[in-house]
């Protein structure tokens, strides 16, 4: 049974090894990259190492997986079998953060489209500045946009403490937590796009006076 089990999650790991390299080189490439190249991908509960790239964590299951294959030689079942439990866990995460990688990015690229939108902001409602005064119109968007900004800084908390639920998840649960992911994903998307049309109205309405 256990070398059944020991097949399996090398065949997954030997897929997992060539999809991880093909999606790290494809985030290399991502002008948003930028924004992620520094973050650990995983709760340090569930993999102890620091890496921004998924095939580092795939070889470090690899090892873990070595060290398995020793330990059942030796009929360590009491360890060997913590150390399986721990490995089906880290293999699930692997795929469910790969899966999810281009939701992961869509909020980096997020990040940068807003950095280069403020700053053309800036620069176009440089004029107003010696205005005293601002219209009610205007001073009503900046109040809906301030509350927007409140609120997407929750969903940012809440999807940040939800992925680290989901990538220290059994498998038991990982069904419930990626379908809440997903809902936070895209509750998170409508806040932005109604972020980004108030943004667009505040700089009509300040170039207008």
């Amino acid at each position: 049974m256990k070398k059944q089990a020991i097949e399996r999650l090398q065949s997954l790991l030997t897929q997992l090894s060539q999809d991880a390299a093909q999606v790290d080189e494809q985030n290399k490439q991502r002008k948003s990259h930028y924004y992620l190249q520094d973050q650990p991908l995983f709760d340090d509960k569930l993999f102890p190492i620091v890496s921004s790239t998924y095939y580092a964590y795939v070889k470090y299951a690899e090892t873990k997986l070595t060290h398995l294959k020793k330990l059942m030689e030796n009929n360590h079942q009491e360890f060997s079998d913590a150390l399986l439990e721990q490995l089906e866990e880290q293999i699930l995460s692997l795929i469910t953060a790969i899966k999810s990688n281009d939701s992961r990015y869509h909020d980096s690229q997020y990040r940068l489209n807003r950095r280069k939108r403020l700053s053309a902001q800036k620069k176009a409602s440089t004029f107003t500045k010696a205005v005293k005064t601002i219209m009610l119109p205007s001073h009503q968007l900046h109040g809906k946009l301030a509350k927007a900004h409140g609120f997407e800084r929750r969903l940012e908390d809440m999807l940040r403490a939800k992925q680290q639920q989901l990538n220290a998840a059994t498998r038991q649960d990982t069904s419930s937590l990626q379908l809440e992911v997903l809902i936070l994903h895209q509750r998170l998307g409508r806040c932005r796009k109604a972020i980004s049309e108030l943004e667009r109205q505040i700089q009509q309405a300040e170039q207008t006076r």
